[in-house]
Protein backbone atom coordinates (compact mmCIF):
# COMPACT_ATOMS: atom_id res chain seq x y z
CA UNK A 1 0.00 0.00 0.00
CA UNK A 2 1.24 3.46 -0.85
CA UNK A 3 1.71 5.80 2.05
CA UNK A 4 0.23 9.29 2.21
CA UNK A 5 3.60 11.04 2.30
CA UNK A 6 4.45 9.79 -1.20
CA UNK A 7 1.71 12.12 -2.48
CA UNK A 8 3.37 15.02 -0.64
CA UNK A 9 6.56 14.38 -2.64
CA UNK A 10 8.65 13.78 0.45
CA UNK A 11 10.91 10.88 1.33
CA UNK A 12 9.92 8.25 3.86
CA UNK A 13 10.17 9.84 7.32
CA UNK A 14 13.04 8.39 9.32
CA UNK A 15 12.10 9.76 12.75
CA UNK A 16 8.90 10.39 14.66
CA UNK A 17 9.46 14.13 14.30
CA UNK A 18 9.61 13.86 10.51
CA UNK A 19 6.47 11.70 10.53
CA UNK A 20 4.65 14.27 12.66
CA UNK A 21 5.69 16.99 10.19
CA UNK A 22 4.29 14.89 7.34
CA UNK A 23 0.99 14.40 9.20
CA UNK A 24 0.88 18.13 9.93
CA UNK A 25 1.05 18.83 6.20
CA UNK A 26 -2.23 16.87 5.83
CA UNK A 27 -4.14 18.24 8.81
CA UNK A 28 -7.82 17.38 8.27
CA UNK A 29 -10.50 17.58 10.96
CA UNK A 30 -13.90 15.92 10.43
CA UNK A 31 -16.06 17.45 13.15
CA UNK A 32 -19.45 15.81 12.57
CA UNK A 33 -18.32 12.33 11.50
CA UNK A 34 -18.89 9.07 13.33
CA UNK A 35 -17.91 6.54 10.64
CA UNK A 36 -16.49 6.69 7.13
CA UNK A 37 -16.55 3.70 4.79
CA UNK A 38 -14.44 3.67 1.62
CA UNK A 39 -15.79 1.31 -1.04
CA UNK A 40 -13.46 0.65 -3.96
CA UNK A 41 -13.69 -1.76 -6.86
CA UNK A 42 -11.02 -4.27 -7.84
CA UNK A 43 -11.91 -3.81 -11.51
CA UNK A 44 -13.75 -1.43 -13.76
CA UNK A 45 -13.18 2.10 -14.93
CA UNK A 46 -13.40 5.38 -13.04
CA UNK A 47 -12.12 4.06 -9.73
CA UNK A 48 -8.58 5.40 -9.64
CA UNK A 49 -9.62 8.64 -7.91
CA UNK A 50 -11.21 6.65 -5.08
CA UNK A 51 -8.09 4.52 -4.64
CA UNK A 52 -5.84 7.60 -4.59
CA UNK A 53 -8.23 9.21 -2.09
CA UNK A 54 -7.84 6.18 0.19
CA UNK A 55 -4.04 6.18 -0.04
CA UNK A 56 -3.74 9.94 0.34
CA UNK A 57 -6.21 10.62 3.16
CA UNK A 58 -6.89 7.42 5.16
CA UNK A 59 -3.87 7.75 7.44
CA UNK A 60 -4.33 11.50 8.10
CA UNK A 61 -8.04 10.87 8.85
CA UNK A 62 -7.02 8.26 11.44
CA UNK A 63 -4.30 10.45 12.94
CA UNK A 64 -6.28 13.69 13.35
CA UNK A 65 -9.69 12.13 14.17
CA UNK A 66 -8.97 9.45 16.75
CA UNK A 67 -12.66 8.89 17.61
CA UNK A 68 -13.60 8.31 13.96
CA UNK A 69 -14.28 4.73 12.81
CA UNK A 70 -12.80 4.06 9.36
CA UNK A 71 -13.56 1.07 7.19
CA UNK A 72 -12.37 0.04 3.73
CA UNK A 73 -14.36 -2.40 1.60
CA UNK A 74 -12.81 -3.73 -1.59
CA UNK A 75 -15.48 -5.30 -3.78
CA UNK A 76 -15.13 -7.14 -7.07
CA UNK A 77 -17.40 -4.96 -9.18
CA UNK A 78 -19.19 -1.90 -7.89
CA UNK A 79 -19.32 1.85 -8.21
CA UNK A 80 -16.64 3.40 -5.99
CA UNK A 81 -18.18 5.53 -3.26
CA UNK A 82 -17.69 6.88 0.24
CA UNK A 83 -20.34 6.43 2.94
CA UNK A 84 -20.25 9.05 5.70
CA UNK A 85 -22.24 8.52 8.89
CA UNK A 86 -22.59 11.67 10.98
CA UNK A 87 -22.92 11.92 14.75
CA UNK A 88 -26.64 12.74 14.44
CA UNK A 89 -27.25 9.53 12.46
CA UNK A 90 -27.58 11.01 8.97
CA UNK A 91 -25.84 9.07 6.21
CA UNK A 92 -24.29 10.62 3.11
CA UNK A 93 -23.43 8.42 0.15
CA UNK A 94 -20.81 10.18 -1.98
CA UNK A 95 -20.33 8.82 -5.48
CA UNK A 96 -16.61 8.69 -6.30
CA UNK A 97 -16.85 7.37 -9.84
CA UNK A 98 -14.74 9.42 -12.29
CA UNK A 99 -13.79 11.98 -9.63
CA UNK A 100 -10.29 12.86 -8.49
CA UNK A 101 -9.23 12.63 -4.86
CA UNK A 102 -9.54 16.39 -4.23
CA UNK A 103 -13.17 16.44 -5.43
CA UNK A 104 -14.00 13.49 -3.17
CA UNK A 105 -12.28 15.18 -0.21
CA UNK A 106 -14.29 18.37 -0.79
CA UNK A 107 -17.57 16.41 -0.69
CA UNK A 108 -16.50 14.54 2.47
CA UNK A 109 -15.59 17.85 4.14
CA UNK A 110 -19.00 19.29 3.20
CA UNK A 111 -20.82 16.22 4.55
CA UNK A 112 -18.95 16.30 7.89
CA UNK A 113 -18.53 20.05 8.42
CA UNK A 114 -14.83 19.27 8.19
CA UNK A 115 -11.88 21.50 7.57
CA UNK A 116 -8.51 21.03 5.90
CA UNK A 117 -5.88 23.20 7.53
CA UNK A 118 -2.96 24.12 5.31
CA UNK A 119 0.29 24.08 7.24
CA UNK A 120 3.63 24.68 5.56
CA UNK A 121 6.36 23.13 7.65
CA UNK A 122 9.94 22.99 6.36
CA UNK A 123 11.23 19.43 6.45
CA UNK A 124 14.82 20.42 7.22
Amino acid sequence: MQRFYSYLNIAKPKTHTELLKAFSMQKIYLYNAKKITFVTSKSGSGGSGARVFKYKYLEPFQFWNSDLHLEHLKKTKCEPHVIVENLDGTIHNINANSKNSEEILEEVLNATNGKKINVNIPLN
